[in-house]
C-alpha cells in the first residue's frame, strides 16, 4: 500500500458497518465522499460532498450505511450502492477517496483505489454490530 499510510490501511480493516436498511443486493460497493484524500473536513463540508455523491448514484439502487470503528467512536456516513466494482473505484477516485469496500456473495473486500489492490476481510456478517 505505497500510497496509503499503513496505519490508515489498518484502520480501514478494523471496520464495522451499520446499515440503515437490510441490504438485499447480491454485490455492492460501500462508498463515501467524506474526508477526501484523508483530509479531515467539517461535518457540514462532508455532508455537502455526500449530497453530491448521492446525486451521482441516483440511477443505482442504494441504501445508507454508517462505516466506523467497532465502537463507532469514529464513523463516516456512506452509501451501499449496487454497482460494478470498476465503476465504484472510478467514482471513489473522482471523490478523492483512498479505498472502498466491496461486498460480493457475503464476502467483504477492501479495495485501494490507487494502486488498485484488494484485501479480503472475511464475511460481512462479522463486521455488523
Amino acid at each position: 500500500m505505497s500510497t496509503i499510510d499503513p496505519r490508515l490501511w489498518q484502520a480501514y480493516q478494523n471496520v464495522c458497518f451499520c446499515f440503515e436498511n437490510e441490504t438485499l443486493f447480491a454485490s455492492f460497493a460501500v462508498i463515501t465522499a467524506w474526508n477526501p484524500k484523508s483530509i479531515r473536513l467539517s461535518d457540514s463540508e462532508n455532508c455537502v460532498n455526500n449530497q453530491r455523491l448521492q446525486q451521482t448514484i441516483a440511477n443505482y439502487d442504494w441504501s445508507r450505511v454508517r462505516v466506523g470503528d467497532p465502537r463507532f467512536d469514529w464513523f463516516e456516513d456512506s452509501f451501499a450502492v449496487a454497482m460494478p466494482l470498476a465503476a465504484a473505484l472510478q467514482l471513489a477516485t473522482e471523490f478523492g477517496q483512498n479505498a472502498i469496500y466491496y461486498i460480493s456473495d457475503g464476502e467483504l473486500w477492501l479495495h485501494a483505489c490507487v494502486p488498485h489492490q484488494a484485501y479480503c476481510l472475511g464475511p460481512l456478517r462479522d463486521k455488523l454490530p
